[in-house]
């Protein structure tokens, strides 16, 4: 079934997060002396959310209907960990019990495989299914080319759950000159992109929203592996880092010459540097995504290279108020080809997507609440995304969670107003054992 290029691109990599924060778990001082322990830890919880108004193509109303359990296990060896994170869930909208592992991952040092005396402790290991991230931006992903979960995101489940995991290997090295990551993913792994599920979205070829619940396979699926690397290195008081990803197209935004939906192939190349500025933290990111598949640009059903560039600036503004803004800009490296060459001109996006984000998080009651409010704002596309949360945590053992994901714009077609329909409202209530 044909989708539209302009949603799908929703899936690639704007829109959407947590603080896309480094992967930080950092190895301990590993030593003979330490003692081997595990631990188990989890939660329970019931999560439930509603349209704010119907959808006609999709045949409820229910956009959240969880009952989860999270198991957790870790433990710790001379040299090395084991971590285990699994979620057995009903999900009520789709009527199915499902399970995710999380995480299940050795991680530990070179030496402890093979010695190798000064040079093995320069390099960590991490391998088996396990969540990945990196780069600067809040909600905003350029250089994070790891999947995502959006439907998750959109229902309003824990931010946690819009990073998804993948099962790959990392190697970390710590030299003076640098520290470096590379990260071989050894099969293709996709976001979980909005196919119609849960939510519909604007198909340029029907013009109108559709939801046909699709999903890609093979062979339209890559089964080649994909790689990535960071370089990083602090001087002074800024941290700069450099970039490069070998894969695919996150969410299947080309086609076929019959339509079917499937992954082209991408490469991207970036830097990042974040320091301290003022009262608070600058950051700036770039990345220029090279669309293997559609090098000209004269190839309507594959998306065309794009160059994307993120600055951003967070501060407390009060005591225990923080705010932050982000611009971001996105544009199409070969927009009169696309534009000479193109099957639905009248959808096609602008040359440039100017994106503005704002974000105020306010903490209260002996910091046992936290009221979040986040917004995406295109000036571009005279459209946005807001969405408001409240977590309430009185005690260690529970957590009350709330708030609303609303869609706004002028046109029904356009980047966030065609889920305007999805615009939901939701309540989690988790315990802690």
């Amino acid at each position: 079934m044909k989708i539209g290029l302009s949603t799908l691109a929703f899936c690639l990599g704007v829109a959407g997060s947590v603080l896309a924060q480094e992967d930080q778990w950092e190895m301990e001082e590993w030593g003979d002396e330490k003692t081997a322990s595990h631990r188990f830890s989890g939660f329970v919880e019931l999560a439930l959310g509603t349209r704010l108004s119907s959808d006609p193509v999709i045949n409820t109303d229910k956009t959240l209907v969880d009952l989860r359990t999270q198991l957790q296990w870790d433990k710790d060896f001379d040299a090395s960990r084991i971590k285990f994170t699994a979620d057995v869930y009903y999900d009520g909208v789709l009527d199915q019990t499902k399970l995710q592992v999380r995480e299940l991952a050795w991680q530990g040092s070179v030496n402890s495989i093979v010695e190798l005396g000064s040079w093995g402790k320069k390099l960590d290991i991490k391998v088996g299914q396990q969540i990945l991230t990196w780069g600067t931006g809040d909600y905003v992903f350029l250089n994070d080319l790891f999947p995502k979960d959006f439907q998750s995101f959109f229902a309003g489940r824990d931010d946690d759950y819009l990073k998804a995991p993948s099962l790959s290997a990392k190697v970390s090295g710590f030299f003076d000159w640098a520290n470096l990551d590379v990260v071989i993913t050894p099969k293709f792994t996709p976001d979980n992109y909005i196919n119609g599920d849960y939510f519909s979205f604007f198909s340029p070829f029907a013009e109108a929203n559709v939801a046909p619940g699709f999903d890609v396979t093979s062979p339209n699926k890559p089964s080649s592996p994909e790689y990535a690397m960071r370089i990083y290195k602090t001087i002074g008081s800024t941290e700069y880092a450099g970039y490069a990803y070998i894969g695919a197209h996150k969410s299947p935004a080309s086609f076929t010459e019959f339509g079917e939906p499937y992954f082209s192939k991408l490469r991207v190349y970036g830097a990042s540097a974040i320091t301290p500025f003022a009262d608070g933290l600058l950051n700036v990111e770039m990345a220029y995504y090279d669309s293997k598949g559609d090098e000209q640009g004269s190839n309507p059903l594959v998306p065309n290279s794009q160059s994307r560039w993120l600055i951003g600036y967070e501060q407390e503004l009060v005591k225990n108020l923080t705010g932050s803004a982000q611009l971001y800009l996105e544009q199409i490296s070969d927009y009169d080809a696309l534009k000479a060459n193109s099957l639905t001109p009248q959808y096609d996006p602008n040359r440039s997507r100017v994106l503005f984000t704002q974000r105020l998080m306010y903490r209260a009651m002996q910091q046992t609440l936290t009221l979040n409010a986040f917004n995406f704002y295109s000036t571009s596309d005279e459209d946005g995304y807001l969405k408001l949360s409240a977590d309430y945590s009185p005690v260690d053992q529970w957590q009350l969670s709330g708030g609303f994901n609303v869609f706004y714009g002028e046109e029904r077609f356009s980047f966030f107003n065609q889920f305007e329909d999805a615009s939901n409202a939701f309540v989690r209530f988790k315990y802690y054992y």
